[in-house]
């Protein structure tokens, strides 16, 4: 099994580098050694260019594209890792989405309506937020943020199936709470198929 993790948070000391090392951890215990693409580190540009759109008209799409594009076509899992801004991603994984995850590559529209190309893969998002859970509920921010990644990309390109967890009030909680968070990312990866090692 191949799987490629999607980083994007700026900070080395950050929860969500956390969240990044046990997914590391947690996929070597399953013998799988994950590409990485810290988007930050790659220092990634999230604008989608003039080049990028004659690309998709022409269908010759830019090496920068191809390369990642390939990576996630050769992919059977899909790991994304990221904190909510403005109810968001971080606009460098938003662009990122808009450049690699481009009409042809990651869906089409046929008479029926949109048809996901990625198909036959698993996705696994981990989120981090500084509000409550309790906040998140009662401001809308919970059901917002999981039906954007689950729903308006990556089951709309065809992934399944797509499991969301949020980890909530990261700055403020306890030691104990976070190791605990780390340990829901431990079985988040268990639950998934993955091969067993003899």
């Amino acid at each position: 099994m191949k799987a490629v993790i999607l980083f994007a948070h700026p900070g080395s000391q950050s929860f969500n580098h956390a969240i990044l090392q046990q997914v590391t951890e947690s996929l070597h215990q399953h013998g799988i050694t994950p590409t990485l693409r810290n988007l930050y580190e790659q220092k990634f540009s999230p604008i989608f260019s003039p080049a990028d759109m004659n690309g998709l008209e022409t269908e010759q799409v830019p090496k920068a594209i191809e390369e990642e594009q390939t990576i996630l076509t050769e992919s059977d899992l899909l790991i994304m890792i990221y904190p909510v801004w403005w109810w968001s991603q971080p606009a460098i994984l938003k662009g990122y989405i808009d450049r690699i995850f481009s009409d042809g590559f990651a869906f089409k529209y046929e008479k029926s309506g949109p048809v996901g190309l990625l198909t036959g893969k698993q996705a696994l998002v981990f989120t981090t937020t500084r509000e409550s859970q309790q906040e998140m509920q009662a401001s809308g921010l919970d059901e917002v943020v999981k039906k954007q990644v689950v729903d308006g990309i990556l089951r709309f390109a065809g992934f399944d199936p797509v499991i969301y967890h949020n980890f909530a009030e990261v700055p403020y909680v306890e030691e104990t709470i976070r190791k605990s968070y780390l340990q829901q990312v431990d079985q988040a990866i268990t639950s998934l198929k993955l091969p067993v090692l003899m």
